[in-house]
């Protein structure tokens, strides 16, 4: 059964909330009764059939192609199946998705994979600011699952981090993992100022170190870690070819908080 696909028909004049378009919801209706459903944003009313081109019946495998800035909440509270993304992302990207997978081959906007609960993330591109941060209305940012970043990153990634794993493989901005509780954020590239800012437990592992440490963070010299070499089994695993000595320079902090939180830089 072929894949049930959205097309963009044009660039729209509003901002578009995808968030009804997710298999769990879509798995019983019929193509009339999907292209009915509300996706406007404003106080003109816009449904899908006027925005999409609707294709195909399978609602387990979702298609968008050639969406842009503008199309919001794709995959938002997501809790199975698979969604691909043939363009680029508005905002909160998978925000509190629970289970499924998405993958996004172009940029998305802020708040991408905003206090998600599980499931997987692939973005080709770039991120905005505060992906896998607070979801409003939330408390705690990413909360399990894994977040991948093909590209860049911009500021707050992370930002108050529960739980999971998230890898950017281009370069992040400032605040990196800022005010974290837990988990893991690998940075493969250059990260901005201030990176763990209030970090309170988590691990920060860095292949570049970054060039403005905190003075809050207090450095326990070069240790040996085997938790990285099962790291980077498991990413090797999962298709990411991503080299991690066994071997870091740990910096404990962000000792202006809890402080039991630590940065790796990679020896």
């Amino acid at each position: 059964m072929s894949a049930l696909t959205f097309e963009l028909k044009a660039k729209p004049d509003q901002r578009l909330d995808l968030s009804p378009l997710t298999p769990e919801r879509l798995r019983d209706l019929k193509q009339r009764d999907i292209e009915a459903l509300p996706i406007g944003s404003t106080r003109v009313a816009l449904t899908v059939g006027d925005a999409f081109e609707v294709k195909g019946k399978d609602a387990s495998d979702l298609r968008f192609v050639g969406t842009d800035g503008r199309c919001d909440k794709i995959g938002a509270g997501l809790n199975d199946g698979t969604i691909v993304v043939e363009g680029d992302v508005g905002a909160y990207l998978g925000a509190g998705m629970k289970r499924g997978k998405i993958e996004v081959k172009g940029n998305t906007g802020v708040l991408a994979g905003a206090s998600m609960a599980g499931g997987s993330i692939v973005v080709s591109g770039d991120v905005d600011e505060r992906a896998g941060g607070i979801l409003v209305g939330e408390t705690m940012g990413m909360k399990g699952g894994v977040l991948t970043i093909g590209g860049n990153a911009g500021p707050l990634i992370g930002e108050r981090m529960r739980r999971g794993l998230v890898i950017v493989e281009g370069d992040a901005g400032d605040y990196a993992g800022g005010r974290m509780i837990a988990g893991t954020i690998l940075f493969e590239g250059k990260v901005g100022r201030s990176a763990g800012y209030g970090l309170r437990r988590g691990s920060l592992i860095f292949v570049e170190e970054p060039k403005d440490l905190l003075p809050t963070f207090g450095d326990c010299g070069v240790m040996k870690f085997d938790y990285l070499r099962l790291l980077e089994h498991w990413l090797r695993q999962t298709g990411k070819q991503i080299r991690i000595d066994d071997r870091a320079r740990r910096l404990m902090g962000d000792m202006a908080v809890l402080g039991k939180g630590e940065m790796l830089i990679l020896a």
